[in-house]
This record gives structure tokens, sequence and C-alpha cells, in this order.
């Protein structure tokens, strides 16, 4: 007998559910259900406590969101992974904000998908490869938009910009000024321009500002 998890497959396609259901009876999961709609999705849930429910994020008569909420109201033991045709980084925020445990693109590779029902069997969180790398660099823009507004209202010039960020290394400013092709005396005044419109009074106080404004990202 298979130890792998029991799955719900909830789509309002046909010709989908049976071929998702044949790839994962083939690779030994328990098929414990099907549904149709949102409110077969919700009763299928309620007669299999335990399962992984792969849920269509477009569902008739409720959307795949709504649904998640009323599992989570009914505190229903099933935990979702939201299956969508397109990768939409405010779909994947809204699933799991709505109490999804996973997100995976209809597109998803096969043993892909194996890994991440397993994965939130075990209690885990899983997204898509494609859909994690989407999200990574939309937080990165928010971060580097919110940096340039931070940047503009403490009114800090792209050259002193590139001395805070050689500050967060290892550089003294005399490598700094070698790397920006300024004098020491030139680099020092940045410095002290830095701190006194971040107002702080020492170099790592100026650092970890510069994290916190998001002018400087962790690490680098």
């Amino acid at each position: 007998m298979s130890d792998r998890a029991c799955v719900i497959i909830a789509d309002d396609h046909g010709l989908f559910r049976r071929g998702l259901r044949q790839l994962l009876e083939g690779a030994g999961f328990l098929i414990a259900a099907e549904a149709s709609s949102g409110e077969g999705a919700l009763e299928c849930a309620a007669a299999n406590p335990g399962c992984v429910m792969l849920l269509d994020i477009m569902m008739p008569d409720l959307t795949g969101l709504e649904v998640v909420r009323r599992l989570n109201e009914r505190r229903e033991d099933v935990k979702v992974i939201m299956l969508s045709a397109r990768e939409d980084c405010d779909a994947v925020l809204s699933a799991i904000s709505s109490g999804a445990r996973g997100f995976m693109s209809k597109c998803t590779e096969p043993d892909e998908l194996f890994a991440a029902i397993d994965l939130v069997a075990r209690g885990g969180t899983a997204l898509g490869a494609c859909l994690a790398t989407t999200l990574g660099n939309e937080v990165r823009e928010l971060d580097r938009h919110a940096g340039l507004s931070e940047q503009r209202r403490h009114r800090i010039t792209e050259r002193e910009l590139e001395v805070l960020r050689l500050l967060a290394t290892a550089k003294s400013p005399a490598q700094i000024a070698s790397d920006l092709y300024l004098s020491t005396k030139t680099v020092q005044n940045h410095i002290q321009a830095l701190y006194r419109k971040l107002n702080v009074g020492s170099r790592s106080a100026a650092v970890v500002e510069g994290m916190e404004l998001h002018l400087i990202q962790p690490g680098g």
C-alpha cells in the first residue's frame, strides 16, 4: 500500500480531472474524491478529512479563493494546493493569505506537482518554481521602488547612495575612494552627509538605517 497522501481533485473540467487522476494514481497517490464545483469541493473536504485538495482557482458557483476561506472558517482538516492556468502574483498572495498551503501552475511538470503534494501533506508550503521566481522578482521590484522613494525623501544623491552601499562592505574609506575614483576626503564628506541625512552617528548605524529604508539589500 502506498504511503503517499490521499488527494481530492476539484476542477470543473472533466477531461482535466481524469487526466490528473490517472497521473496521480500512477505515482501512487490515492484519489479520495473529485468535485466539479466549489460547493462540491466543500462537501468532498468534509467527507474526506486529512486529504490534500488540488483546487482550481476558477471554479463555478464559488471561486477557489472562496472555497479556501470557507474551509478555514469551518476548520476542515484539508490542505489546499491552488491550481491556476495563469502565473499571477496577486492570485498567489490572495490564495496563501486565504489559507491555501500551495499554489501551482497547471503547466507544472508532474514530478514538481508530486513533490508539492508530498510537501504540503507533511505540513509545508509549496509554490511552483516559475511562480516562486516571478513572486521573488515582484517583491524585489517593490523593494526597489520603496528604496527610490526613501532616497528622494532623504535627498540622498546617487553618489551618496553608492558610498552608502559600499559602507555595507568591509572596505575602508580609502578603498571606497579607489573604487569610485574619488579622493578619500571627498568620500569622507559623502559619509558625513549621509550621517546627517539619515540622522545617525556611525557607519554601522548608517548601514542598518539604509537596510531599513530599502536603500541597501541585506547581504550586499
